[in-house]
């Protein structure tokens, strides 16, 4: 036809390049299942003592893939890092809150999803069929994904610029002697890829943050190691297990950074906003 594929793959990747008619044609036939199943989502609620119908949101899905294909003689897809790392995060900060004497004026959900892994459906259920008015859902901090490759520098945020919960958790870091660093990929599209997305969508403010760039201990070139090293090999396959080198003192202080956030609306009239240009900013 008359095209190099190469030269029009790098033009592609250039602001600016726009598509063209080929004066080709494809045809073909796909095979596909069709298969019912039934899943939980999983919450609990501490309820708040003078606006409960208020509440915010910690979430973490608990689904993976359960037993699939072999690799190395493994069937078994344990999700230790997606996403059980996650949960840990998430059920810590909700025995923080338990835990204090004095209980949050506005209530804490703990949250976790099935089926995120099969495009956000227990989220989206969920925002739809919320345990109070969905008008009343303060915010969204959701993770997925944590590494435990031990303390971070950075606290990144995937999505930044969305919302003001970036200046409180800005406020946050700085108390942990860290710095803001917006997702250096977002054209990864994992803000619209994980279960605050659906919060996001009806209008509550989301927040999707964790250490992950600039290791305190050994920098940014060996936390690009580690991320790049897992997502080659472990994600999404049986090698995602738990190993005895795992080091969860970032997980430990990413849920501590996100606990002065949440503590800051539970125990105050602060709701937080869209930022001018989000695009979530007109929905409510």
């Amino acid at each position: 036809m008359g095209h190099d594929v190469e030269k029009l793959r790098g033009e592609a990747c250039v602001r600016g390049f726009a598509g063209f008619e080929m004066g080709a044609s494809i045809s073909l036939r796909l095979t596909n299942t069709h298969r019912r199943n039934s899943s939980m989502n999983v919450a609990g609620i501490l309820r708040g003592t003078t606006r409960p119908e208020e509440a915010i949101v910690i979430s973490a899905h608990w689904d993976h893939f359960g037993i699939g294909e072999k690799e190395n003689g493994d069937s078994i897809y344990n999700g230790a890092v997606d996403n059980s790392t996650s949960m840990a995060w998430a059920l810590e900060i909700g025995e923080a809150f338990s835990s204090m004497k004095k209980r949050p004026q506005r209530s804490v959900i703990l949250f976790f999803p099935t089926a995120e892994e099969q495009g956000l459906i227990g989220s989206s259920w969920f925002v739809a069929n919320p345990p109070v008015k969905q008008e009343n859902l303060i915010a969204c901090f959701n993770n997925d994904l944590l590494l435990p490759i031990g303390r971070m520098k950075d606290v990144m945020v995937t999505g930044y610029g969305q919302s003001e919960l970036d200046d409180l958790l800005a406020d946050a870091a700085r108390k942990q002697d860290r710095y803001i660093l917006p997702d250096p990929n977002p054209e990864s599209g994992m803000y619209f890829r994980s279960d605050h997305f659906p919060f996001a969508r009806a209008g509550v403010p989301a927040l999707f943050a964790r250490g992950n760039c600039d290791s305190r201990e050994y920098g940014r070139e060996w936390a690009a190691e580690q991320e790049n090293d897992f997502i080659r090999n472990r994600y999404h396959k049986p090698a995602d297990n738990y190993y005895p080198e795992m080091n969860f003192d970032g997980i430990a202080e990413d849920a501590r950074a996100i606990l002065d956030v949440a503590f800051t609306l539970v125990t105050s009239d602060v709701r937080p906003g869209w930022k001018p240009g989000s695009e979530f900013a007109n929905i409510k």
